[in-house]
């Protein structure tokens, strides 16, 4: 790739991406557990209070609510973009959504953080009256309040890329700047595959039929997907892909038989990038590839079953008559 093509594929993809850094900073109320903390009242402590080499200075469950806000915040992110660097790369379009998204767990986070630290104190004395004994294992290395509170925050950035012009091709190369857009649709491929895998293992294995809910995961991949297609040109045929299968499923009920085989097809699509990738180029050579479903169907892209070939069988006749084997077979 010269350098002016790799200049232009690089703006290309910059004017319609936006990095987002989500900084969700949570106290994790543990501490390095020490020899002598195993001999402060001559016994094993329990293993809820200490595991894997570290000691547990405050009740975890009091901590959840922040690990779970910043959970959905990356969730939110990952719906529309992609993970990029430490952040996430997201379209602009979505922008404004994400950005909502993020202002609300903020806000969340804060209310939480209000309520933690108003029952710290409280809190604190429970957890040390649960464990009767080892009151100065949790004690020793407990944090104040005040410090506690600065290790506790949720913030978030967003910013554009500027690209860096190049003299030589050699430049270019070398920065890895012709490889921003390959890694961006690689990454996407992968996350969508995790995804899509996850879902079949959760829900789909040894089911039989489900329900209209069933669809929402795949239709989240299909908005990720279509929100990125600007990045790759497979993309948007994978995206046209799964529009022609869940066009083609019953709109209301349960979906089994056939539907639910399409869908079978369409996650095994999406569970494999190369699979994927391949998919997409045989479209935008003009072919017409088919969904393998796992269960022996091959179907098309609106769930129709392709009946495979298979020989005719011989016509019954008399035993004295039975002819010589053929060495040709025939088929339909």
């Amino acid at each position: 790739m010269s350098v002016p093509e790799v200049q232009v594929a690089v703006r290309s993809v910059l004017q319609d991406v936006v990095v987002v850094s989500v900084e969700a900073h949570i106290w994790s109320g543990r501490k390095k557990l020490r020899p002598e903390d195993l001999t402060t009242s001559g016994r094993l402590p329990p293993k809820e209070l200490v595991s894997l080499g570290s000691k547990k200075v405050f009740n975890p469950k009091a901590l959840k609510p922040f690990a779970k806000i910043k959970r959905e915040a990356e969730s939110l992110c990952l719906a529309k973009g992609v993970r990029f660097a430490r952040a996430f790369a997201i379209p602009k379009c979505e922008l404004s959504g994400v950005v909502a998204g993020l202002r609300s767990a903020r806000e969340d986070f804060a209310r939480e953080r209000d309520a933690f630290l108003d029952a710290y104190e409280e809190e604190r004395e429970k957890w040390k009256a649960r464990y009767p004994g080892y009151e100065r294992l949790i004690e020793t290395e407990l944090l104040s309040k005040e410090a506690v509170a600065a290790r506790l925050s949720f913030g978030f950035q967003a910013f554009a890329v500027n690209e860096v012009e190049f003299d030589t091709r050699d430049e270019a190369q070398q920065t890895g700047a012709g490889g921003l857009v390959l890694g961006l649709v690689g990454q996407l491929y992968q996350e969508v595959a995790s995804e899509a895998r996850e879902h079949m293992d959760r829900s789909l294995l040894g089911r039989v039929e489900v329900t209209q809910k069933f669809l929402r995961p795949i239709r989240a991949i299909r908005e990720k997907l279509a929100g990125m297609a600007f990045l790759d040109a497979t993309l948007d045929p994978i995206v046209k892909t799964i529009d022609e299968v869940l066009g083609g499923l019953p709109q209301e009920g349960k979906l089994s038989g056939l539907p639910l085989e399409a869908l079978r097809g369409v996650l095994a699509l999406l569970s494999n990038p190369h699979r994927m990738r391949r998919h997409a180029e045989a479209i935008l050579r003009g072919e017409n590839p088919t969904l393998v479903t796992g269960q022996g169907l091959d179907l098309d892209v609106q769930g129709r079953a392709i009946a495979p070939e298979r020989p005719v069988a011989a016509p019954a006749v008399a035993p004295s008559c039975v002819p010589e084997p053929l060495s040709v077979a025939v088929f339909i």
